[in-house]
């Protein structure tokens, strides 16, 4: 497979001297959302590679050459042998569309011996596990869906996606890859600490939560957050939840909030948040965090470091490990063996369970989806 990592730097993208546009049939594109609104960045990547399928979104930060960035823009170009590419993209309005959507777009890849599929959604407006879910539901429970969340910085305001048309809020598009030439390897991995009580979740829709033991779930986590919960929804980044299956205790999944609802007392996830299921608070420590990443990128080690390695790590972690987010960058890259490699930080990680192997949506984890020639 070929592979190359642009750079967007003073109002142009860097470009090597021996680039071809035409090696590549799909492009990645991740920018800082004041570079996406202020520049016409993605306009001249799609001027750039006229035969590619350019998707582009913005972030809670970029990653790539092994370093965490803030304010930049990066394109991840990406060509193959013997594999075709299939992209397909919707508009939505409402989380409560996420599973139909989901379930439409997977509906409309047309291949066989599918490789894995790679999903850039808006991250304001949709229901992250839902909308995978219906692509569950069409393409198979072990169907190995990867992707993220656009994000916008810290803000936790407009995010945009863009593909056919120019980046803009309310759409999610999907890269289905088919064929036998083409690999993925997966790894994720958070490195957050549960702590307090456990407490069932007795009232909830989707992906709001309203009641924990029949008391108000916003009241209880304000109670823990003390001080901080003045500075709400932004210091939950630093506080997700762990929910878990009591049927099943090995289905877990991370949880951060997006919002929140002083008048009804609702908290807006991410991702779903099942009636019966248990919630628990987390709390992150650099080491811990870093150390996750790396097992991230263990679990996805295993090949001969030709292909390219995907990274989409959560805003929170970001802002947690501040100048230390390159360290965890690094620890994924150095578990790789030096691969290459882009990313961003997201408000979702989508990606196969760490320990059952079934794709969700994820928060606060860093996930590595490693393309490579089978």
């Amino acid at each position: 497979m070929r592979h190359c990592v642009l750079h967007f730097q003073q109002g142009c993208w860097e470009i090597p001297a021996d680039f071809s546009p035409d090696s590549y049939e799909v492009v990645f594109t991740f920018l800082d959302p004041e570079v996406a609104r202020s520049t016409d960045a993605f306009e001249k990547l799609k001027a750039l590679l006229p035969n590619a399928k350019v998707i582009g979104c913005t972030t809670g930060g970029e990653i790539a050459n092994g370093q965490a960035y803030v304010g930049d823009g990066f394109a991840a170009l990406l060509g193959f042998n013997n594999v075709s590419v299939q992209v397909v993209e919707a508009d939505i309005d409402t989380a409560g569309e996420s599973f139909g959507i989901g379930e439409a777009l997977a509906n409309q890849f047309d291949g066989d011996e599918l490789a894995g599929v790679f999903i850039v959604s808006d991250g304001a407006r949709v229901n992250g596990s839902a909308l995978v879910e219906g692509f569950r539901s069409v393409l198979g429970t072990h169907a190995s869906i990867n992707g993220g969340l656009a994000g916008d910085g810290d803000r936790f305001g407009e995010t945009l996606v863009g593909c056919s048309g120019p980046l803009s809020p309310g759409k999610v598009v999907a890269v289905a890859f088919f064929g036998t030439g083409l690999r993925l390897r997966t790894g994720s991995f958070g490195g957050w600490e549960v702590f307090g009580p456990r407490r069932k979740i007795t009232k909830s829709e989707g992906n709001t939560l309203y009641q924990l033991d029949n008391k108000s779930a916003l009241e209880l986590y304000k109670r823990y957050l003390g001080d901080e919960a003045e500075k709400l929804p932004g210091s939950a980044l630093f506080y997700p939840l762990q929910v878990s299956n009591p049927a099943n205790p090995a289905d877990t999944v991370v949880r951060t909030i997006l919002g929140i609802d002083e008048v009804t007392g609702a908290m807006t996830f991410a991702g779903d948040m099942p009636e019966g299921w248990t919630a628990q608070l987390m709390v992150g420590e650099t080491n811990g965090l870093i150390e996750g990443a790396g097992k991230a990128g263990l679990a996805a080690s295993g090949g001969d470091n030709h292909g390219f390695a995907m990274l989409v790590s959560c805003i929170g972690r970001r802002l947690l490990l501040g100048q230390r987010a390159t360290e965890e960058v690094r620890a994924v890259v150095d578990a790789l063996g030096g691969i290459a490699h882009a990313g961003f930080y997201s408000y979702g990680e989508i990606s196969p369970n760490g320990f059952q192997g079934t794709c969700n949506l994820h928060n606060q984890t860093m996930t590595v989806t490693v393309f490579e020639a089978a």
